[in-house]
Order: structure tokens, then C-alpha cells, then sequence
């Protein structure tokens, strides 16, 4: 027998599922995914518009005329006395400095004189009976002295051993300051002579990038003694490339 209670309490729970907010809508993964993928194809566009780009033959000419990194690299060793040869040769003459000898020469003169008296000649024999004689005699001198020891270890090996290491150090420093300007270098050449420089760089860009590469060119002709001004020059036919 259903009560008046029972179809109260069942009229209720009808009501408060009546009211219950709808579910939202499953998303679909594949339209997620196709939105995705759109956004970071338009981003990856938008790079590749903003990027300037070179053609490898322009590239080419640019630096046609550059001297070699390798000529670059030995000018300013030797400018600065670092070069790889110039340490060799301390610790192998350091080696070699105990198998000669040890020279000394002299030069000796002795002045002196003799006097004599003959007591059994006569007065009026033909010889005085007082004789004086003069002295002078010269010795030469010439002397080489060895030392052992040296001849199987050199003390001043070390130090000699330690100045090559110390101009080593200064070689590689210096000759990687000269490949890093030398690569700045083309990279503005390349950046002013691209293709859409004019459409993407301000006029003021463009003239701090001129003088950059000339700041470069003179370091690079301050480490190097002026090679390379003189190697661009031989390169070019004569006549320095401006940038």
C-alpha cells in the first residue's frame, strides 16, 4: 500500500534530478590536436618570415677575398713571439747547452830583465864585465772544461721547459681571439648583405654593423701586424673589399 509519504519523498527525488546541471560536452582530442598543430605551424611561419635569408653563392663572393684563418693565426704568434717553433727550440738547446764545453782563454806577457858580471875578463879585453839581458816572453791560454752532470740532466731544462708552456697559453689565447673576431666578422658581412636587410633592418642597425666590422678589421690588424689588411689586398687584386 503506497502512503501519501512515500509518493511525497519520490515526487522530491524526481525534482533534485530535474535540477542537476547538464554535463558539459566531451572535447575532441583530434580538433585539440588539429589546433595545436595550426598554432605551431603559424609561430614556425612567423620565424621563418621574420629570418633573413642569404643565398650560399652571395655568401661566397663575400668572402672570396677574406684571407685564410690559418695565415691570420700565424701572423699574431708571431707578433706577440709565441710561435710553436720558438718554444721547441728553448727546451731543445736548454737540452743540448750541456755537451758543450765550458770555454776559457788567457793571454799572458812577462817583462823582465838580467844582469850579469863577468869577474875573469879583463879591462882591457874586448867584453865589458857587466852583461844586462831583457826578458819577454808570451803564453797563450785555452781552456774547455765538461761537466758530467750535465750531460744527463740540464737543470735549466725546466725553466726553458716551463717558458714553453707559459708561450703556449698566450699562443692559443691570442689565436683564438683572432678565429673569433675573424667569424664575427663574416657573420655581420653576412647580416648587412642579406636579402631583405633593407625590408627588416633600420637604417641605424645597419650602420652600427658597418662599423663593427671595421672595429674587427682593426683588431684583427693590431693582433696580426697589419696582415691582414696586406693579405686581403693580395687576395682582392689589390684593393681592400669594403664591407
Amino acid at each position: 500500500m503506497i502512503t501519501p509519504l512515500c509518493v511525497g519523498l519520490l515526487a522530491l527525488w524526481l525534482g533534485q534530478t530535474d535540477t542537476l546541471a547538464p554535463e558539459s560536452p566531451a572535447r575532441d582530442p583530434q580538433g585539440v590536436a588539429d589546433s595545436g598543430r595550426r598554432a605551431d605551424d603559424g609561430a614556425a611561419a612567423g620565424r621563418r618570415a621574420r629570418e633573413r635569408r642569404l643565398d650560399p653563392t652571395l655568401l661566397r663572393v663575400l668572402t672570396a677575398a677574406d684571407p685564410p684563418v690559418d695565415a691570420l693565426r700565424a701572423a699574431a704568434s708571431a707578433l706577440a713571439l709565441t710561435e710553436p717553433d720558438r718554444a721547441r727550440s728553448l727546451v731543445v738547446r736548454a737540452r743540448l747547452a750541456g755537451w758543450l764545453p765550458e770555454l776559457r782563454g788567457g793571454f799572458f806577457r812577462r817583462l823582465a830583465r838580467a844582469e850579469s858580471v863577468d869577474l875573469g875578463a879583463t879591462a882591457a879585453g874586448p867584453l865589458t864585465p857587466v852583461g844586462i839581458d831583457s826578458d819577454n816572453d808570451v803564453r797563450y791560454e785555452l781552456r774547455a772544461t765538461w761537466d758530467l752532470s750535465r750531460l744527463v740532466f740540464n737543470p735549466d731544462e725546466i725553466g726553458a721547459h716551463f717558458q714553453a708552456l707559459r708561450a703556449g697559453d698566450a699562443r692559443r689565447e691570442i689565436e683564438s681571439l683572432v678565429i673569433r673576431l675573424y667569424f664575427e666578422r663574416r657573420r655581420l658581412k653576412a647580416e648587412l648583405s642579406a636579402a631583405d636587410a633593407i625590408a627588416t633592418g633600420m637604417p641605424l642597425s645597419g650602420s652600427k654593423l658597418a662599423l663593427r666590422v671595421e672595429e674587427i678589421e682593426a683588431e684583427l690588424d693590431a693582433l696580426t701586424g697589419g696582415a691582414f689588411t696586406r693579405l686581403s689586398s693580395r687576395r682582392d687584386g689589390g684593393a681592400v673589399i669594403d664591407p
